[in-house]
């Protein structure tokens, strides 16, 4: 919000301006996130207030209720989802650096140049080529080709919203992935496929599969994806917790849904979540898997 200032002060400054020896000092070229100088240009609109919260991580401090709420969702994926030895499959990535490139934010996403989530009005941009990550699926790319295949990405993000009841500059992300082969769909099933015959396109096709992949894959990716999320919201929330599911678009994942809840008297949207678009799977270099992946906003 800009001060007013009255006529009075302005006169009284400049009349004085020559009784003070203190000069503006001008404005620094760089900026420094994290240890790390960036060159300013003209894409710069972090601010000093917002580059304070780097580094806080309340998610992880002890008996923070960030950190309870974290505590609770890696417990429910490692119990829900273990190999033969009943270990968890899952592994959980939380320090991850905040600052990442455009190509990690929006690119490597499928997110087109002209989406408005591209904004400087939606994002805090470091420079023209990195910002404050504006959601942990920012980091999903590089963890896949890492070579993993269940993973979880807890930490902060940023994006320049206008603050209310669920809604501040910064806040606390929860994303999950989970690819799997034909013979982890189809449970070694060898008539059934997960890609099409002869159909090589990575177009979205409609809004019930890609045109690359079988509906009797993506069915049951979106059983095991919706299962999953509604026992977790079971698991926070309670088991008589109303929950429904609205159809939506991202552009990272198709079919895409919304998961809400019923709270106080409403619906409240509890996270995003849908097929992984396999174009992304395919840049990462993987091309023998398909996968579903979440959204959650901790702060909920």
């Amino acid at each position: 919000m800009h001060k007013r200032i009255t006529l009075k002060l302005i006169r009284g400054h400049f009349s004085n301006r020559n009784l003070s020896s203190t000069s503006v000092q001008p404005e620094s070229k760089e900026i420094s996130v994290l240890n790390r100088t960036y060159a300013k240009d003209d894409f710069t609109n972090v601010t000093d207030k917002i580059v304070s919260h780097l580094g806080k991580s309340l998610y992880l401090q002890p008996y923070h209720p960030l950190n309870l709420v974290r505590q609770r969702i890696v417990n429910f994926f490692y119990k829900t989802f273990v190999n033969r030895r009943g270990n968890p499959v899952f592994s959980v990535h939380e320090n991850l650096s905040p600052a990442v490139s455009v190509e990690q934010n929006f690119d490597s996403l499928l997110i087109p140049e002209d989406h408005p989530s591209r904004s400087k009005s939606d994002c805090y941009y470091i420079n023209r080529s990195h910002l404050l990550r504006a959601h942990m699926t920012a980091h999903q790319s590089e963890l896949m080709q890492a070579g993993l295949n269940n993973f979880l990405m807890i930490g902060d993000v940023y994006r320049r919203d206008e603050i209310d009841r669920t809604h501040y500059p910064v806040f606390h992300q929860v994303d999950a992935v989970r690819l799997k082969t034909k013979e982890q769909v189809f449970l070694k099933d060898e008539a059934l496929h997960i890609f099409e015959e002869g159909n090589n396109t990575l177009s979205i096709g409609e809004q019930e599969k890609q045109t690359c992949h079988t509906l009797e894959a993506v069915k049951l990716m979106e059983f095991e994806l919706k299962d999953t999320l509604a026992g977790l919201a079971r698991h926070l929330f309670g088991e008589d917790i109303k929950h429904r599911w609205v159809d939506t678009y991202f552009p990272f994942t198709q079919p895409s849904w919304e998961l809400e809840v019923y709270y106080e008297d409403d619906w409240l949207e509890l996270l995003g979540c849908g097929i992984m678009r396999q174009p992304i799977l395919i840049n990462a270099g993987i091309d023998d898997r398909m996968g579903w992946a979440l959204g959650w906003d901790s702060n909920v």
